[in-house]
């Protein structure tokens, strides 16, 4: 007997010796999601990952009474789980998280009211990062793209996306494993088959993503997946800068902070100034040299300095004018457009008193025609000069206080600007925008900053405008108190914008502005106190409120600064801006939104207010 059991375990072990096993298939390294990014606009949320191969998107969503969730498999969160409370959205809140690990899935839970609608939340991938987003009028239906804003921009497009829909089965039921991804599921595909194509008739527009920055004979040519838009530039001294901020942009972190020369004492550099919201900084004391020049396709802008651009190639193929006109839209706004019938190669800048528009590539255009056609009296004195070998130089002369709004055509083939001019106030007489020895001030103007759709600066469901307008009106009940007549630009949650608050400021014959922000970065490592100025007039202004502030206030006293922030930039009184702290900092956050922390900080805004008037008695 014990021979025969032997003999069985020798024959078992030489079968499972010599039989040839089944090859194990390998398990695909799990996607790793390494950021997860707010959008202010309460619309988007944005998911980096390290996918360098194509990686398909969840399209279900299990739907609960007052929530639902998708999950993302073979995934893996290398950050803390994140959550972010929405106040101008139909949905409520989103909460992502390391549901499980073996198997590795991420998990996003949406926590929805009543009239939200699944089929209007979509996934967006941009270069294999994701972006979720609830928004009905998300994709633009224009054809235009604003590239170019003296205000805030908030706008983005994305074409290659998928359409959640609610799962059919059991939502209660704990998932199973089993992939939700689209590829096993002909009608998704069947919508990724429509995107792909989509993609080759139009171009991608979308949140730009910023990869790759090539520089060329001291010029810079930054490279992403895209539409790419740039805010009115800040010029800081000491040392000299030009600064650009392109909204709705992301870049890649392989590249950020890095300083890449363009000459002995010039360096560029880009990184990620707010979670949607990219900074570029240029460094040289030529900076007024420096223009943005868009792409034929729009993905990419090549920034050059006017002496550095001959012999190089801009363009390779002409453009044919096909239409322009300039014309009156209303009392105060005027528009110059152009048409071409191929992709036009063009850069804009702006001075205090001119709007030039380079046309690199037009050919075809009739200055006297043109001219000619002019339907506004405030376009009327437009200029026009040649750019060697081919195209136009517009220069539009325009107002300090003017508001510039440019856009292109998603097919790069059309431009439109937008020229809007408050009208003069009547305090224009006040031509010297200085506090004299003696003066008797008795207006002060309290900006509490942003405010309404625009919620400023965000972190952990807290928003920058309720901290301003907070922190405002103890500062001006302080002040009214100290027998001072105080004007607030918004007593509530309302939308002002950056124009309305300097004619708001000049109606009332203001004779001191102060605005209140609060600060942010995309590190949480920043915090403390930051005072800016822009005009001579105004930095005795600032040194008593920020040296006030610093006493008073237990953080970091990060200094003045002088930055043309458009608020205290074109403002006649004398005019700051605060920045009360950082809101991306915990620490610092959490002691922004006490009751005490804001109320030290009207204080001592206040105690520099008075102690700078008490100097120029």
């Amino acid at each position: 007997m014990f021979k025969k059991i032997l003999l069985v375990l020798l024959l078992f072990f030489i079968n499972f010796v010599f039989t040839p096993q089944a090859e194990a298939v390998p398990t695909p390294a799990p996607l790793k999601i390494n950021h997860i990014l707010f959008d202010n606009s309460d619309n988007i949320v944005f998911f980096g990952t390290n996918a360098k191969n194509d990686y398909t998107l969840p399209v279900k969503l299990k739907k609960l009474s007052d929530r639902g969730y998708f999950d993302i498999e073979n995934a893996v969160l290398t950050r803390p789980n994140a959550s972010w409370t929405f106040k101008n959205s139909k949905i409520h809140q989103i909460k992502v998280s390391q549901f499980s690990v073996k198997p590795d899935i991420v998990r996003v839970v949406i926590i929805y009211n009543k009239d939200f609608k699944v089929g209007d939340l979509k996934m967006y991938k941009v270069d294999n990062n994701f972006i979720l987003s609830y928004k009905d009028d998300f994709i633009k239906q224009d054809g235009e793209i604003t590239v170019y804003n003296d205000e805030r921009l908030n706008e983005a497009g994305y074409y290659e996306y998928t359409t959640f829909e609610e799962d059919e089965k059991d939502s209660a039921a704990k998932p199973s494993g089993q992939s939700s991804a689209i590829t096993n599921n002909p009608s998704a595909q069947k919508v990724l088959d429509n995107v792909e194509k989509e993609q080759t008739d139009t171009k991608l527009k979308s949140m730009f993503y910023v990869n790759r920055i090539d520089v060329k004979r001291g010029n810079a040519l930054v490279r992403g997946i895209g539409q790419i838009a740039i805010e009115n530039p800040l010029v800081l001294t000491e040392p000299s800068r030009l600064v650009y901020d392109l909204p709705n942009t992301y870049v890649s972190p392989e590249i950020r902070n890095i300083e890449y020369v363009l000459s002995e004492k010039e360096t560029i550099k880009i990184g990620q100034f707010e979670p949607t919201k990219a900074r570029l900084v240029i460094k040289s004391e030529d900076v007024e040299k420096f223009r943005p020049i868009y792409s034929y396709d729009g993905q990419s802008i090549f920034f050059g300095h006017d002496n550095r651009l001959a012999g190089l190639s801009l363009f390779h193929k002409t453009a044919a004018t096909k239409t322009y006109s300039a014309k009156k839209i209303n009392s105060k706004t005027d528009e110059l457009s152009f048409t071409y019938t191929n992709p036009i190669i063009h850069s804009i800048h702006r001075t205090k008193d001119t709007v030039e528009l380079n046309l690199y590539n037009s050919s075809g255009f009739d200055k006297n025609a043109f001219l000619k056609g002019l339907k506004s009296e405030n376009l009327a004195q437009i200029r026009t000069e040649a750019i060697i070998p081919y195209g136009i130089k517009v220069i539009v002369p325009i107002k300090g206080t003017s508001v510039l709004n440019y856009k292109e055509g998603v097919d790069c083939k059309s431009l439109t600007l937008t020229v809007t001019t408050p009208d003069d106030p009547v305090i224009k007489t006040k031509s010297v925008p200085i506090i004299t020895k003696g003066k008797d001030i008795r207006v002060i103007v309290v900006d509490a900053g942003h405010g309404g759709s625009d919620v400023g600066a965000t972190r952990a469901g807290i928003y920058e405008k309720d901290i301003t307008l907070d922190i405002s009106k103890r500062v001006a009940d302080l002040l009214t108190n100290k027998g001072y007549h105080v004007e607030m630009t918004r007593r509530k949650d309302d939308t002002v914008s950056l124009q309305d608050r300097v004619l708001f400021t000049e109606e009332k014959n203001a004779d001191l502005f102060v605005s209140i922000h609060v600060n942010s970065s995309v590190s949480e490592e920043p915090y403390g106190l930051e005072t800016h100025y822009y005009t001579d007039e105004s930095y005795a202004f600032a040194q008593e409120v920020h040296k006030s502030l610093a006493q008073k206030i237990d953080s970091k006293d990060r200094g003045l600064f002088k930055s043309k922030f458009y608020v205290i930039n074109n403002s006649i009184a004398p005019s700051i801006l605060v920045e009360t702290g950082f809101i991306s900092n915990t620490a610092e956050r959490n002691s922004l939104v006490t009751d005490e922390r804001k109320q030290k900080t009207a204080e001592a805004v206040v105690d520099g207010i008075l102690n700078y008037i008490k100097k120029n008695k």
